[in-house]
């Protein structure tokens, strides 16, 4: 399943058909002759939308009686477009030069003069297209003045390159070709330097897609206007539709045959509302407006989730993966006691363990399913266990009856409560009470205590952690990373790494197994000492109620010790100098990486060129080395006093071997500590990069 989260390739093909043959000339100028006579156009302009249609046909009879057309009427400030919708051959189009997605970034005139830059500046922007000398402005068509065809191909370069960039559509589009219409505009480009004009047919919102369609088809969009590439392209039209219908076609062939047509629709027409002033070119900028600069509002990301989760249970349900009960057990839509009708556990503990399970542990068919949903509402968001983990956590709140405030903190905290084993580490969702479930997680970490061979405890501990996740975020007794701001954590933890540190402990599967009974038990959740008995507060008489500091204190990142307890039994006093011990650590690896830290006139560490006294280096050394070997035996004596003695295996004796690894050469506890290590500053070096001169 590691290939379901990683690969690249997460939009399923959309399946492709043979391409029609490029219509003949009569047929083209047939419908150019119908466009002129129902919207007034220029031969040019209808010249170039009739060649850019894939079927004239069916448009010129889709126009019916000139005198009213029957053509989409949409409705923008100041009247109302007039659109044709079709399917349009995609090197016949050609995206904006100018466009507004680059808006910010053009240098003008005023700021550099045009060839003095570099190649920013290398000409002027493109004007604003205009409506045509001569005529009424409401005629459909634009103009739109340039120095020269370089001129053109040096802004057609400037915006792809920009747009690649920044909206990158390739990966879909190659995938699934273009499944949402562009809207397009018969433009003619005035060359000052002398040229005749050249007409092609304009994306008029910019148009990423049409970009990333030409750069699949290695097609550049700057010559549109210029070429007449007939017979070019009805050869190409026909080799393609050869190799479909022999099945041999290539990769790239199956590609350009997704490409090569996209939906459209044309702007024909413009009729004002009332006295209103404005012409087409104004109507048109409208109406790229209402899609970009004044669009509906996004969803956001929780009714995004919560959409896709929904399709993701309905593709299970088609694909006969899932029951109807099922799908609505997952859905929240059943009640408790329809669940437990259909012998499903009606404790949302478990229900959360189950719908984790379902994204985290997803065989071929479950995934595959899970792909089909996902990019059929959204053909570039990336199958990742990140968003798999959303969906779930989408599902999972569902069974939470808070507020609408608690309800959305505690879909941020679960989101971050299901760590990376959960997703990478074998396990699954059983029916096992808390109870039965404890004992086997206790099983499984005691045996990893006995064996340092052993990374992974096992399955148990993970659906614990997993259960445990939803009773400690929902009761609010644990919280993820709350930043820097007003909270006070003893660490900046995600839930999940939290979480995986109690269940890698016998006192912290007890206190998971503990939060779910008082979970079950609707009361608070109680802390538990290493053996599972309740904790008392001081009084002796009331129960010690779970925190997130405490918990995060009670079960310390690796390497950190637990918080001090003040405690007067030599346990308690063993456990606060041990945290003294680990304080006096970290100092100790703070001032480690000042040695190193020190630079030289040549920027490299000093301490490398210079060195340190012998005697210095030989007595820190014999410490560290005593220090060592005594880390060596704690750890072994701790393994055989909470362990369970591992079987012995065909290679023999299972004492553990001297681990003779500096501690200096340890990796960072958390994924935020490694970044920290990454960003060190003014030449130093990591510890692991600097171990050398501890040596």
């Amino acid at each position: 399943m590691k290939k379901f989260f990683t690969s690249n390739d997460h939009v399923l093909p959309r399946p492709i058909e043979k391409l029609p043959e490029y219509a003949h000339a009569k047929a083209r100028r047939t419908l150019a002759e119908k466009l002129i006579e129902a919207f007034h156009l220029s031969d040019a302009a209808a010249d170039a939308i009739a060649n850019a249609v894939v079927d004239p046909s069916a448009v010129r009879k889709s126009i019916g009686e000139t005198s009213d057309p029957q053509v989409e009427r949409i409705a923008v400030p100041g009247g109302l477009l007039l659109g044709i919708r079709t399917s349009v051959w995609s090197r016949r189009i050609m995206p904006d030069p100018r466009n507004p997605r680059i808006g910010p970034t053009r240098r003008h005139p005023f700021a550099v003069v045009p060839g003095t830059g570099d190649e920013d500046t290398r000409f002027r922007p493109v004007p604003e297209p205009r409506s045509p000398d001569g005529k009424p402005d409401d005629v459909p068509e634009l103009v739109v003045e340039i120095d020269s065809r370089h001129h053109l191909e040096w802004a057609s370069a400037q915006a792809a390159k920009f747009i690649l960039k920044d909206n990158d559509w390739r990966d879909s589009i190659r995938s699934q070709g273009v499944m949402e219409a562009v809207w397009l505009a018969a433009t003619t480009y005035l060359h000052a330097d002398g040229p005749a004009p050249a007409t092609a047919v304009v994306s008029v919102e910019g148009s990423s897609r049409t970009a990333a369609v030409h750069n699949i088809l290695e097609v550049r969009s700057s010559d549109v206007p210029y070429d007449d590439p007939d017979r070019k392209l009805r050869s190409l039209y026909k080799a393609l539709g050869d190799a479909f219908e022999q099945g041999t076609h290539t990769l790239d062939q199956t590609e350009a045959i997704r490409c090569e047509r996209m939906p459209a629709l044309i702007l024909v027409g413009f009729r004002r509302n009332g006295t209103n002033a404005a012409g087409f070119p104004t109507a048109v900028k409208s109406l790229v407006a209402l899609r970009h600069v004044d669009p509906p509002k996004a969803w956001g990301e929780g009714p995004a989730n919560e959409s896709l989760a929904d399709e993701v249970l309905d593709e299970l349900f088609r694909r006969n993966l899932v029951t109807g009960v099922e799908r609505a057990y997952y859905a929240a839509s059943c009640t408790k006691a329809e669940a437990r009708a259909a012998h499903l556990p009606d404790d949302p503990s478990r229900r959360a363990a189950r719908i984790v399970a379902l994204f985290a542990r997803a065989d071929d068919a479950t995934a595959e399913a899970i792909h089909v949903a996902v990019t059929s509402q959204s053909t570039r968001r990336r199958i990742s266990r990140k968003m798999c983990n959303e969906l779930a956590t989408a599902l999972i709140v569902r069974s939470v009856a808070s507020d609408i405030g608690k309800l959305d903190q505690v879909r941020r905290y679960l989101r971050h409560s299901f760590g990376q084993a959960v997703y990478a580490e074998p396990w699954e969702s059983t029916n096992r009470d808390t109870d039965s479930l404890a004992r086997d997680a206790i099983a499984e970490v005691q045996r990893a205590m006995a064996d340092e061979n052993i990374v992974e405890p096992g399955p148990a501990s993970l659906e614990l952690s997993v259960r445990g996740a939803y009773a400690l975020v929902v009761t609010g007794g644990l919280h993820s990373d709350r930043g820097t701001r007003g909270a006070i954590q003893p660490d900046r933890r995600l839930a999940g790494e939290v979480l995986d540190s109690m269940r890698r402990s016998v006192p912290g599967v007890h206190q998971l197994a503990q939060a779910l009974r008082d979970f079950a038990a609707g009361q608070h959740i109680r802390a538990v000492d290493e053996n599972g008995t309740i904790k008392k507060r001081s009084d002796g008489a009331t129960d010690f109620v779970v925190n997130d500091a405490y918990l995060r204190q009670e079960f310390a990142p690796p390497g950190k010790a637990r918080a001090r307890s003040g405690g007067p039994t030599p346990t308690e006093q063993l456990n606060d100098r041990l945290a003294d011990f680990s304080d006096a650590m970290d100092r100790l690896q703070a001032a480690f990486k000042g040695v190193a830290a020190v630079a030289g006139n040549d920027g490299s560490p000093l301490v490398e060129v210079e060195g340190v006294e012998p005697s210095f280096c030989a007595t820190r050394r014999q410490l560290l080395s005593r220090i060592g070997d005594e880390f060596n035996f704690w750890d072994r004596t701790y393994r055989r006093r909470h362990g369970i003695p591992a079987t012995m295996g065909a290679g023999g004796d299972t004492d553990e071997e001297e681990n003779d690894v500096d501690e200096f050469e340890q990796e960072p506890d958390t994924d935020a500590e490694l970044a920290e290590e990454d960003q060190d500053d003014n030449g130093a070096r990591t510890i692991a990069e600097a171990k050398g001169g501890a040596r």
